[in-house]
């Protein structure tokens, strides 16, 4: 497995790799949607938090960094959340999990430990929770998938504040702004002006 890595024809099969395998959802999410979603909020809360005041190429690092970001899950599944961060209490650091991600997609870890500890890192975690959120709120089925909602979208907040904490310069409650927009609670609903409702 040493030798391993992630290649287009694994990148052709985003399509096919789903996620939330442990919670009952009304229909799979999959990996190519996922990247997709964190990508477009990352360039959302890009535009909100900075402005024009990134380069190109910092843009486009991000953009790139959340396009890719769970890559590696092609190879390995979508492991839950729990599970992965109770690996990394258990390893310390000499995480697994890191390891196998560095041996099968080393330019996703470079572009990961690039972006380590600042604002933008935390941008990009942001949008991958929020789109968590908005799938298992809007797919979840029963009484589990309720749960893994809520706490969900505590961590999100959590995730908030610490960001807030850490990099005061920048205007967080944005990103809760655009999670109210993207579940509906603010602004116009464009669904039902399709649907011939007023």
């Amino acid at each position: 497995m040493r030798h391993l890595r992630l290649n287009m024809q694994d990148i052709a099969r985003s399509g096919h790799v789903t996620r939330w395998h442990s919670v009952r959802c009304a229909r799979n999410q999959t990996l190519a949607e996922h990247h997709y979603l964190v990508t477009m909020i990352a360039r959302e809360l890009m535009d909100r938090l900075f402005g024009d005041r990134l380069s190109p190429e910092t843009r486009l690092q991000v953009l790139e960094y959340a396009l890719t970001h769970d890559a590696p899950e092609l190879l390995t599944g979508d492991l839950p959340a729990p599970l992965k961060r109770r690996v990394a209490e258990i390893a310390g650091e000499h995480n697994p999990l890191t390891q196998i991600e560095q041996e099968i997609a080393p330019e996703i870890s470079a572009r990961k430990q690039t972006l380590a500890g600042t604002a933008l890192a935390e941008l990009v975690k942001l949008a991958d929770l929020m789109d968590g959120c908005l799938f298992i709120r809007e797919e979840g089925i029963g009484r589990h998938a309720a749960l893994v909602a809520e706490l969900t979208e505590q961590r999100l907040h959590q995730r908030i504040e610490e960001a807030r904490r850490r990099f005061p310069e920048l205007a967080w409650d944005q990103v809760s702004a655009l999670y109210a927009e993207m579940r509906g609670e603010v602004g116009m609903d464009n669904r039902f002006l399709f649907e011939g409702h007023p």
